[in-house]
């Protein structure tokens, strides 16, 4: 005996207080029975006690009139815990097809509780004569055609009969049966050509599956990158290839086959990019925006009658843009043998700072062969902190980040820098002090460079100034040259008290002096 049953409902009670409990319904259906009886059984429990149990049944739908009302009968156990059974006969002639029983059980608090259960009605219904040929199929020779007979037995006691005008799917084009109920399919391209006659009118459902195999061809996938802006912030990938598969005269396109590229596929990184469909030729264009570098490859996944293959295109250099920020180097002029500061900030594009990356302070007397002065890390919001001693040449100073496998190289603008020696004033002296107005005042010093050693400079401008007591304006009074030991001497007329102070202005290869100042009274 087969059981056929439709989707059952949840529990749905009419009262609140319903205390009916493991209900169940259940349908018992043998289409080749000749007297066609549907079985049902119901289980239940309940506090109060069972005191009815019968079923709607409605015919397509289970929203459809009822059109039979079914008595149950107590069976076995009790009002609290029992069974129910109940049978009807349904007509496959005036109904053929899906009947849906709406069981409903009424307690002694009067609440009622019901389940949906069903059966279909049909004849039992097969295919005789299956055929299909050929046995095995491939892409250049992927047709099938496929035979039978479509035949229902109205019950066991009787012989299977023909199926005239019934409709055959799941092989190409529907078909219908003739008037013995035989049947040609033809299936072009399809890997598990079936016969299938769905539910329709008094027929129960069949399957036949042909009995093929498919001989899978290989298939090459070429390819290769035609166009990428490789130091974009998103970089912009055409590629650009064709897939062919091994058939018996020859390599063949492969039209309407499905591409895809990948970065580091196989492996726990991998990223799917994109993927398209191949033209009639065989060939493919993708389009994508890479967000970083990786090993970039394309291909096709295994089909019913070919197999997938790939193709490696090298490594995809994407890097995201850098710049530096509020960067300075300084100062633009330094003593000789002195320190030069560079500093400011590395960000990517979108102002995100880099952190612990190395940065090189490059040095150049002609903008063309540089040389690493200093190397250090950004810190923690990306800052650059680079120094280097002991300048001896005028040249080029620049900052250059060397990128690395996700952020592109950059380089700051040559800066020069004048290198010029320092000078200095010693021995700096206004006398006599005090001195008697009238009297000659005698302003002298020594002035010295320092190169590798410190020297005496010669043949040097030296002004000399005056500023009055009281006053904060500073008077140039005279200039002097200093002699080949570096010392420089003038005598002045004391007119008033005040300081003076004496200054080597620099020039092209020297710095400008510190000024000393000695203040001078007069009496």
């Amino acid at each position: 005996m087969a059981a056929i049953a439709l989707a059952a409902s949840a529990l749905v009670p009419s009262a609140a207080h319903a205390d009916a409990t493991d209900l169940t319904a259940t349908t018992t259906f043998d289409p080749l029975d000749p007297a066609r009886v549907a079985t049902f059984e119901v289980t239940a429990k309940s506090a109060s006690g069972v005191t009815d149990v019968h079923a709607n049944v409605r015919y397509g739908s289970s929203t459809a009139e009822p059109y039979a009302t079914i008595p149950f009968t107590q069976t076995a156990g009790t009002d609290n815990d029992g069974v129910w059974h109940a049978e009807f006969h349904p007509d496959i002639q005036a109904r053929p097809g899906a009947d849906y029983v709406e069981v409903l059980v009424t307690t002694a608090d009067g609440a009622t509780k019901k389940r949906t259960t069903g059966f279909w009605d049909c004849y039992t219904t097969t295919i005789q004569g299956f055929t299909s040929a050929p046995a095995v199929i491939d892409a250049d020779h992927p047709d099938v055609t496929l035979r039978g007979r479509v035949m229902l037995q109205k019950s066991r006691d009787v012989e299977p009969e023909p199926a005239p005008g019934a409709r055959v799917v799941g092989a190409g084009p529907d078909v219908t049966t003739g008037s013995d109920g035989s049947f040609v399919q033809q299936a072009t391209g399809e890997a598990a050509p079936r016969s299938e006659v769905p539910r329709q009118g008094a027929l129960c459902p069949v399957t036949v599956k042909a009995d093929t195999t498919v001989r899978k061809q290989a298939t090459v996938t070429t390819g290769q990158i035609v166009s990428i802006n490789p130091y974009a912030d998103r970089a912009d990938v055409v590629v650009r290839g064709k897939v062919v598969r091994q058939g018996a005269a020859g390599a063949v396109p492969v039209p309407g086959q499905t591409v895809s590229a990948a970065l580091d596929a196989g492996t726990p990184s991998a990223a799917f990019l994109t993927s398209g469909a191949t033209a009639a030729d065989g060939t493919f264009e993708l389009r994508f925006t890479a967000l970083r570098s990786g090993a970039l490859s394309v291909g096709t996944s295994d089909t019913a009658f070919l197999t997938g293959g790939s193709a490696d295109l090298g490594r995809l250099d994407v890097r995201r843009t850098t710049r530096f920020d509020d960067l300075r180097i300084t100062p633009q002029v330094v003593g000789y043998d002195a320190l030069l500061y560079a500093y400011g900030y590395l960000r990517d594009y979108s102002s995100v700072s880099l952190a612990d990356r190395p940065v090189l302070l490059e040095f150049s007397t002609d903008k063309k062969t540089w040389r690493q002065a200093s190397t250090a890390r950004t810190g923690d919001n990306g800052a650059i902190y680079l120094s280097d001693a002991s300048l001896k040449k005028d040249g080029y100073w620049r900052v250059r980040f060397a990128g690395g496998p996700n952020y592109a190289p950059v380089v700051s603008a040559p800066q020069y820098v004048d290198v010029r020696y320092r000078t200095w004033i010693y021995s700096f002296n206004a006398s006599p002090e005090p001195v008697k107005k009238g009297k000659t005042i005698t302003v002298k010093g020594q002035l010295f460079r320092y190169m590798d050693k410190e020297l005496p400079g010669p043949n040097a401008p030296v002004s000399i100034y005056f500023q009055a007591k009281g006053s904060s304006k500073w008077t140039q009074m005279a200039t002097v040259k200093t002699a080949s030991n570096g010392w420089f001497s003038k005598t002045f007329k004391a007119t008033q008290d005040g300081t003076w102070r004496a200054a080597y202005n620099g020039s092209a290869a020297y710095l400008a002096s510190n000024k000393p100042t000695d203040y001078v009274d007069v009496q």
